[in-house]
């Protein structure tokens, strides 16, 4: 057995260094979203625009002929088993 593998060269009040307790967690998590502010955004703002691009998408096809929608379903599937042989 690798004994760089099992941490038994580090003691427990370095170990404790690493290990947080609640609020220590809620604290990081504070200066990691603090710190982070902006990258946030762009995601929200990211999420939010795929949402709405689906939501507009999927309301040309509220209204249309069955043969629409089986061929959108075609095509839909189509690309998942492209996508899962690449």
């Amino acid at each position: 057995h690798d004994e760089s593998e099992t941490l038994s060269d580090i003691d427990d009040e370095e170990v404790d260094l690493y290990i947080h307790d609640e609020e220590g967690k809620h604290i990081k998590k504070i200066l990691w979203e603090t710190a982070n502010r902006e990258y946030l955004g762009e995601q929200a703002a990211k999420e939010a625009a795929a949402a709405a691009n689906k939501k507009a998408f999927e309301a040309k096809f509220e209204n249309c002929s069955e043969d629409i929608l089986a061929a959108r379903e075609l095509a839909a599937s189509s690309t998942e088993v492209v996508a899962k042989s690449r």
